[in-house]
């Protein structure tokens, strides 16, 4: 008979944003996108950085995918506005682009006076 799980905060936890956390949740990622973005979250805020080094590989193997799909999702996801990388020399800094209201596919409408934002489609 196989134990059970019994995750404790005590023994490491990824703090975010619950406004951050709600605009992923209603972002329309596909499910390996939303494994990147996951991972990049628990590799940065999970260690209090705002990007890491990290390379394709790494994440394709943690995520159990194809590093070429993986290559392809990342470059949307950079162009989407969702992650941020950096290259220095032969390393890739990743990072998430907390400011998601400049993710492509959302939208800010000013009427009224009053601002919202929304999914470009909602």
């Amino acid at each position: 008979m196989s134990e059970s799980a019994s995750p404790q905060l005590e023994n490491g936890h990824t703090r975010i944003a619950n406004e951050l956390l709600e605009a992923i949740v209603k972002y329309p990622f596909c499910a390996t996108e939303l494994k990147i973005v996951l991972f990049i979250i628990r590799k940065t805020y999970g260690w209090r950085r705002k990007k890491v080094i990290v390379s394709y590989g790494v994440i394709a193997k943690s995520i159990k995918a194809d590093i070429r799909h993986i290559k392809r999702l990342i470059n949307k996801l950079i162009k989407d506005r969702v992650l941020i990388k950096e290259k220095s020399t032969q390393q890739n800094f990743f990072g998430l682009n907390k400011d998601y209201k400049s993710w492509r596919l959302w939208k800010t409408n000013k009427a009224g006076g009053e601002e919202t934002t929304t999914l470009v489609g909602s």
